[in-house]
């Protein structure tokens, strides 16, 4: 199988600044254009003045393009956290991670909230998955997250919950930079996180950290589990 395929873009321009959360401002054509960004991380790294990136054309909204991925030069990067669940359960359909699970539901109800996705396990058990978009290298190692997040250290904690009701309990970290070796949580930036997420595996939840290359075919192609450092 060739991989995840995200479809052509249908347009290309050159960031030029990020508005807000959701929306940032590109040239396209000549002109000065709104574009949605669909990810709620800081991604200085990847959203700078001059950067080229990839968009589709949006039927609704206020904004008339919907931003895909920007072009590093050596490699694309993938910017739409809409399509994370997606592609996670593409790789468990497909047994490049968990083989022998099936996907029962997205965005599962627990407690007083939801998690990603419900899968059972080859021997019958249910679990419970968490999946997580890691953009931002630090030196060959990907990093989550890239801004404090109240709702990811939420997660964790869900996550062991899970455990305790008797669920199987997983993070997936979905690394989208392709030129990294290892991942770890971003100590630096949310402190928060990455004792919930130490706390999490501590207890027992099980994490993975699998790498995907978004090729200049618009697949994106996994690549292959990498090392964790709690």
């Amino acid at each position: 199988m060739l991989g995840y395929y995200l479809g052509e873009p249908d347009v290309q321009g050159v960031f030029v600044r990020r508005v807000n959360r959701f929306l940032g401002i590109g040239v396209v054509n000549g002109e000065e254009v709104p574009i949605h960004i669909h990810d709620p991380g800081r991604l200085t790294e990847l959203l700078r003045p001059g950067v080229r990136f990839y968009a589709k054309v949006k039927d609704t909204g206020k904004t008339r393009y919907y931003l895909v991925a920007v072009d590093l030069g050596r490699e694309l990067v993938l910017v739409n956290s809409a399509i994370h669940n997606h592609i996670v359960k593409w790789l468990i359909t497909n047994n490049y991670i968990l083989p022998g699970y099936e996907v029962l539901r997205t965005e599962p109800r627990f407690g007083n909230g939801r998690l990603d996705l419900l899968l059972r396990s080859p021997g019958g058990s249910e679990a419970m998955v968490e999946v997580k978009g890691v953009t931002l290298e630090r030196g060959g190692c990907a990093l989550f997250p890239d801004a404090p997040t109240k709702r990811g250290a939420r997660h964790m904690e869900e996550l062991v919950k899970a455990l305790e009701a008797g669920y199987e309990a997983y993070v997936v970290f979905l690394i989208l930079r392709d030129n990294t070796v290892c991942f770890a949580p971003n100590k630096e930036v949310d402190p928060h996180f990455a004792r919930a997420f130490a706390y999490a595996v501590g207890r027992g939840v099980r994490a993975l950290a699998f790498k995907m290359r978004l090729d200049r075919d618009w697949y994106l192609r996994p690549v292959g589990l990498i090392d964790i450092m709690v």
